[in-house]
């Protein structure tokens, strides 16, 4: 059976650096944060977006479900696969665009 969001979309979110009371710096930390399924395409045709007046050259098109939620541009994200219950780094990057259609949502790394 084939699934139509077959791959897991996080959006990594990383804190400030900070002082504790004695002055040393706390380094900050990376958690990831699961938004939606989604299915990755690699751009193997070097096909570009437009954005702000510029062609960019993106790695992978993330198409969404209607109903998720909407990610910011410059928001890094990484893409699983899961395999025998064992997740697989697929692609990590900086999101270039969001797009919210009518019948699902895009976004372009």
């Amino acid at each position: 059976m084939v699934k139509q969001y077959p791959h897991y979309l996080y959006v990594v979110e990383t804190t400030a650096t900070e002082r504790n009371a004695k002055g040393n710096y706390i380094p900050s930390t990376e958690t990831e944060r699961f938004v939606s399924n989604c299915r990755e395409e690699t751009n193997g045709k070097g096909r570009q977006i437009e954005r702000g007046g510029e062609f960019i050259v993106y790695s992978s098109l993330i198409q969404l479900p209607l109903n998720s939620e909407t990610i910011k541009e410059g928001s890094v994200v990484k893409i699983y696969d899961v395999n025998d219950d064992i997740p697989i780094l697929r692609i990590k990057g900086k999101v270039l665009k969001f797009d919210k259609g009518q019948l699902h949502n895009r976004l372009w790394i």
